[in-house]
Parts: C-alpha cells; structure tokens; sequence
C-alpha cells in the first residue's frame, strides 16, 4: 500500500512542474511572440502525459497491492474505529479512508488506516463499530479488505 501513494504524490508534484512550461507560454503569449518555443511544448505535453499516466497506474498499482496482500496474508478480524470521505469520486463512487482496528490471531492488536473506492450498495456496511474480514501482512501494517 506503499507504492500506489508514492505514485499518487509523484503525479501531483508532475502536475505542479507541469505550470512551469505553461506560464512560459502564455508569458510569451502575451508579450507577442510569433511562435512559441518548441522546448516548452514538449515539457508541457509531456508533462501531462506523464501526470496523467502516473496519476492511473497509482489506482493500478494500488489494487495489485491489495491482491497481493489478500494472497498471501494472514487473515483477521478488524473493528472499523472510522470511516471519512477523501473528496475523491470515481466512477461516481466515493473513496473513503476507513481506520481499522486489526486483531490478528497470534499478534498484537494495531491501528491502521486504508483507502478503498467503496460502491454505494457497500457504505451500510461500513459503519464505525461493525466487525469485518481482513487480510494484513505479518510484521506490517498493510491491510487488505476480504469483501473489497
């Protein structure tokens, strides 16, 4: 669950760079230049391209990082502490970062939280208080939802 949030931040900081070439543009724009440089086109379309691709791959990334946990972790129980909404919709449907309470069979009990895009036939099901199935990774504190 690492890797899709490195991902994710890396887009943003490529979507900010991503004004650098943009106001050179436009800056030259206005003061009248004939033909704009060819340099600040390339950075600015690759750029986007770049932001776009790392911005999709995070989602992919994050969901082979769940099936791999889901493979080979151990499963447990998990109380959910809380549940809030991250301002992202996909598809129409919301992500929501929930706080999970695990408590693994043979370990101590931890707190961790994860990000899931939930369908709305899922949100009754996600209430603070209700017991659900998870997966985690022994020594860690990645966590996978069976039913997600």
């Amino acid at each position: 669950m690492v890797w899709d949030k490195r991902l994710w931040r890396l887009a943003w900081i490529i979507f900010i760079l991503m004004w650098l070439p943009l106001g050179v543009l436009i800056y030259l724009g206005v003061k009248g230049v004939e033909e704009p440089p060819v340099e600040a086109l390339f950075a600015f379309f690759g750029l986007c391209i770049v932001f776009a691709v790392l911005l999709i791959g995070s989602f992919f990334v994050g969901s082979l990082e769940k099936e791999k946990i889901k493979k080979n972790g151990i499963a447990a129980k998990a109380t959910i502490v809380s549940l809030s909404d991250t301002g992202l919709f996909v598809n129409n449907q919301p992500r929501l970062k929930i706080t999970l309470d695990v408590q693994p069979p043979y370990d101590a009990r931890f707190t961790t939280t994860v990000e899931y895009i939930v369908p709305y036939s899922f949100l009754p099901m996600l209430q603070p208080g209700v017991t659900v199935p998870v997966y985690y990774i022994e020594g860690t504190r990645e966590v996978a939802l069976a039913d997600l």
